[in-house]
């Protein structure tokens, strides 16, 4: 999962959005869904939401996510911002995934950088960067 696209709403119609701009979801789930296919008594979501990959890089290479996310968005700006024009949207959001490097000892501290090609790429598109840290072993 290290990057993804990860647009949400209440009222997010995701399949329309998904024939107006042609991108290619690997994850979606409608408002009112199972959260968790396996417990059908659960939580359902309270909000429509896609996931596009933008980069199948490792959690440990946050330089190749950035990357493959910068070649992504060049290749479907212009279906992309289309974000910007549906109203339903709560979020639009990159989501990197990275591996959690601080274990106390040798590493105490610690940030990452994005290059400003992928700020600007990301903001003229209307979307918002996080990094998601996992403390994998």
């Amino acid at each position: 999962m290290p990057c993804n696209l990860v647009i949400l709403g209440k009222d997010f119609d995701i399949d329309a959005f998904l024939a107006k701009t042609k991108l290619k979801g690997f994850f979606k789930k409608h408002r009112g869904e199972l959260l968790f296919e396996k417990l059908p008594k659960g939580r359902k979501t309270q909000h429509s939401r896609i996931a596009i990959e933008t980069s199948t890089a490792d959690f440990d290479n946050l330089d190749k996510q950035i990357k493959d996310t910068i070649r992504y968005l060049k290749r479907n700006k212009e279906k992309l911002k289309y974000i910007k024009k549906v109203k339903d949207l709560e979020l639009a959001v990159l989501d990197f995934g990275i591996k959690l490097k601080i274990d106390g000892k040798n590493v105490v501290m610690q940030s990452e950088r994005y290059p400003a090609e992928l700020l600007k790429l990301a903001g003229d598109i209307g979307l918002d960067i996080e990094t998601s840290i996992y403390p994998i072993k």
